[in-house]
């Protein structure tokens, strides 16, 4: 999967600790024009996945969360 959004775009993946690739229904994927959009998405999945990453257009992580974090 290629985490790099689309220019001047924010794309969100989520993955699960089943290995959600590979499953039919995928890994949480969505791009989104605004970083506090991307930010705000992933939060709000951030319970259902291990980990949701939040990149930009040159494939960078700018943010992470999921339901890991809160253990660590």
């Amino acid at each position: 999967m290629q985490t790099q959004a689309p220019k001047g775009q924010y794309r969100v993946i989520g993955v699960d600790p089943i290995d959600t690739l590979t499953s039919p229904s995928g890994p949480l994927w969505k791009d989104c024009e605004t970083f506090d959009e991307a930010r705000d998405f992933a939060d709000h999945n951030g319970e259902l996945y291990l980990s949701v990453y939040v990149y930009d257009d040159a494939g960078n992580v700018l943010y992470e969360t999921g339901h890991h974090r809160e253990s660590a």
